[in-house]
């Protein structure tokens, strides 16, 4: 693009304003983070559990104090950040939906259904097992949502493969945590959860990891394992499509003081050609009669540069959105 070629980009731009590419928000991290993906997660990591799971006399846990520790580890921004918010059609939020959804701890009134199970202790091939359940779930259920031609599937894959580490170790901590524990014949057991619980009420309700479906110290652990990779891969995607799409565009400010310039000089000679055609107008609708006050030669330049500006505006609009009707309301 030549000099003239980047003036009259310039120009345009601030005649209508700047041409924005349309740019759809990616839908993959917000389906990672669903409930229905971290539901299905975590279900997986349950059935893996299971199979290195003891059967107890369940009647052990009616002479024994339960502690339920819902973790005292820090709550981080991933955490924090508001979730299934919905909107109208006018585009306002939705009363109770978009809030919180780590933080939470189960309801103590339903001890009575309380159980715990003894986990024996579990190798690096087990964890792997988990991870590549994790993995394969996740990429199916995001690959539901997106399509499974949607480019941005590499970037995910690749996301997990990046966190596999990080997640093993995680998962060796949280099942040695769960093996630990000495279900059988301690008097008082303290079940820890090792990450922030998700919550699981609306937002209008009390906040509750809800209900207990089956052994208390899997499901925490379960919980625990699908959180922290719902949260590395979630974190790795975003920081490697925002690598990616970032670019560094180096400013010519002198450029930009000459382009600016030459719209001004252009905006005056537009502007008095309008007085001049207002003038000679005014004379032709007072057929000679006298002349045009000046004041009145200048007022109808004016209107008449609102006018080009406004027609001028208007294609511009149009021809940016494709030659649609809606482009005029880019000028809104």
């Amino acid at each position: 693009m030549g000099i003239f070629g980047e003036w009259w980009t310039f120009f345009n731009n601030v005649i209508v304003g700047f041409s924005e590419e349309t740019t759809e928000e990616d839908p993959i991290p917000s389906t990672i983070e669903s409930n229905t993906v971290m539901e299905s997660l975590s279900a997986q990591v349950s059935n893996v559990i299971s199979k290195y799971e003891n059967s107890i006399k369940q009647n052990f846990n009616s002479d024994q104090k339960i502690v339920v520790d819902c973790g005292s580890a820090r709550l981080t921004n991933w955490h924090l950040k508001k979730r299934g918010t919905d909107y109208n059609f006018l585009g306002q939020k939705i009363q109770n939906s978009g809030c919180v959804q780590f933080g939470c701890c189960y309801d103590i009134t339903q001890t009575a259904n309380v159980k715990l199970s003894a986990i024996n202790k579990t190798t690096i091939q087990n964890h792997q097992e988990m991870v590549s359940e994790m993995k394969q779930s996740l990429l199916a259920n995001v690959s539901i949502v997106v399509g499974a031609d949607n480019p941005s599937l590499t970037a995910l894959n690749s996301a997990a493969n990046q966190v596999e580490v990080g997640t093993i170790e995680h998962i060796r901590k949280s099942m040695e945590n769960l093996s630990n524990q000495d279900i059988e014949n301690s008097q008082e057991i303290v079940v820890k959860s090792l990450s922030p619980l998700r919550c699981k009420n609306q937002c209008n309700q009390a906040p509750t990891a809800g209900i207990i479906d089956q052994s208390l110290n899997v499901e925490i652990a379960a919980e625990n394992i699908m959180t922290d990779y719902v949260k590395s891969v979630s974190e790795t995607y975003i920081s490697m499509t925002s690598e990616t799409d970032s670019t560094i565009e180096v400013v010519d400010m002198k450029k930009r003081y000459l382009l600016a310039i030459w719209s001004v000089l252009v905006i005056c000679v537009a502007y008095f050609v309008c007085c001049f055609v207002a003038s000679a107008l005014c004379k032709i609708a007072l057929k000679g009669q006298g002349k045009c006050p000046k004041p009145l030669v200048y007022l109808l330049g004016f209107i008449m540069m609102v006018i080009i500006y406004l027609f001028w505006g208007i294609v511009l609009c149009i021809l940016r959105s494709g030659s649609k009707a809606e482009g005029i309301l880019c000028m809104f």
